[in-house]
């Protein structure tokens, strides 16, 4: 059994754990192990809830409209505290914005902030719709942490009240001042600002630019689309981190 654990459906569940607990499952969970799984009493899944790592469980019962599964025992541990990695992004078009959602969460970002700035043509989010693409994209990737979501505020909020004790990387195209990101290691506490369909503006440029606390970089001679871009810094800070 143990040489297909990673064969087990794998669920967030927003619950204690402990050995031998019964859970009782939300109906679309039940949905899913019942009628897309179609599991059925004594078989397994995983769970985590990011806190008390990951375990395995077992199905105790289940029916149309609930299930309860019993907690055997923890296959991993929490993983110790890792350095955070930001990625503050202006909200673009609905599958974008899923993609880049998606493959932050994949590359380890833990925290996302949406930014509005001059030229964003989204100006609202869905709060509840993104927390759950976070949740469904640490299901698939095996991660046992859960990437917070932070309230939208404005470009010029955001440099107000970001920690600066975190470097700031704002990532410019056509900046002669702007160094690659290659010539940086990225090992600690990270923050990635990247500007949104039809990029940061002049006045936003400008404010980079002026900000000794902030570090402009360059991506490469191509224009990225924002999705783009921060899969080029989160994946950087990933092998600098290897």
């Amino acid at each position: 059994m143990i040489n297909n654990i990673y064969k087990y459906p794998r669920l967030y569940l927003n619950a204690a754990f402990e050995k031998n607990a019964i859970i009782s499952l939300l109906p679309e969970h039940v949905h899913y192990l019942k009628n897309v799984l179609r599991k059925k009493a004594g078989d397994y899944l995983r769970v985590f809830n990011g806190a008390d790592g990951e375990w395995l469980a077992s199905i105790e019962e289940i029916d149309k409209k609930s299930c309860d599964i019993a907690l055997d025992k923890c296959l991993r541990h929490q993983d110790a505290k890792k350095p955070l990695l930001h990625l503050y992004f202006s909200p673009i078009k609905k599958q974008r914005m899923d993609f880049l959602i998606e493959k932050s969460v994949e590359l380890g970002v833990t925290d996302l902030h949406p930014v509005l700035m001059a030229r964003s043509v989204i100006r609202q989010i869905n709060k509840e719709r993104m927390k759950a693409q976070i949740i469904e994209a640490v299901e698939q990737c095996e991660r046992l942490d859960i990437p917070k979501l932070h309230g939208i505020k404005n470009f010029s909020k955001l440099l107000a009240e970001h920690d600066f004790n975190i470097p700031l990387y704002a990532c410019l195209e056509r900046e002669s001042r702007a160094n690659p990101i290659s010539s940086y290691v990225m090992r600690g506490d990270i923050g990635f600002i990247i500007g949104g369909e039809g990029g940061f503006d002049d006045n936003e440029r400008a404010m980079i630019i002026e900000n000794d606390k902030v570090t402009s970089i360059n991506l490469g001679y191509n224009i990225l689309r924002a999705e783009t871009a921060a899969i080029v810094c989160l994946s950087y800070v990933n092998l600098s981190r290897l």
